[in-house]
């Protein structure tokens, strides 16, 4: 009688025990709630959450222009180097070659136009350009006027000439594809003939 009695006190410790350890009751704090071991080691372990951070970068590429008109033609190759500052904005730097010819019935000339420029890019969009560039250029040519019955006059001339172009692309991918309006224009001394000209920028 007393073995068996000690048997169910023993047996009634060791369930109560394993009870409470399993509760782990806090007195005292009404709003709290039970979580089992295995509960809260399952909430230990949270997903962490990657925060896409941008690291600024050079980035390579440049410009090149055709223009045809009434007996002209302008080229331009520019080379470019980007620093990407943000997604959204970048900057560059480069320098300019453009060769222009023109020919009529009254005359002809042919020149070479070299030079730095340094640009600022901004895109509200990932596919739209907006972009503001200066661009100097040591200009070289020569002319000749034709004049029936007479000699021709040819003549050489050197000047610098200061353009700045305001422009608008459409980007996809790698290359751009708009149009700049050269707010310093000058037709006696400007490259081109309008100043409005068509570009194409690539980026690598």
């Amino acid at each position: 009688m007393l073995s068996r009695f000690c048997t169910t006190l023993c047996f009634f410790l060791v369930v109560t025990s394993v009870l409470a350890q399993e509760k782990k009751v806090i007195e005292n704090n009404p709003n709290y709630q039970f979580q089992s071991e295995k509960a809260q080691q399952t909430q230990q372990i949270a997903p962490v959450k990657k925060v896409n951070t941008f690291k600024p970068f050079w980035s390579f590429g440049g410009n090149v222009g055709l223009s045809f008109w009434n007996g002209g033609t302008d080229i331009l190759v520019a080379p470019k180097a980007y620093y990407n500052v943000t997604p959204k904005f970048l900057a560059g730097f480069g320098v300019a070659y453009i060769y222009s010819s023109y020919k009529d019935d009254f005359g002809k000339y042919s020149q070479n136009s070299f030079g730095p420029s340094i640009m600022g890019a901004f895109r509200p969009i990932p596919y739209l350009q907006f972009s503001a560039e200066y661009e100097g250029l040591q200009t070289n040519g020569n002319g000749t006027v034709y004049i029936l019955g007479a000699n021709n006059i040819k003549a050489d001339y050197s000047y610098w000439n200061n353009a700045l172009y305001l422009g608008a692309s459409f980007v996809s991918r790698n290359v751009s594809f708009g149009i700049r309006y050269d707010v310093l224009y000058d037709s006696s001394q400007s490259v081109y003939s309008s100043a409005w000209s068509p570009v194409i920028g690539f980026y690598f």
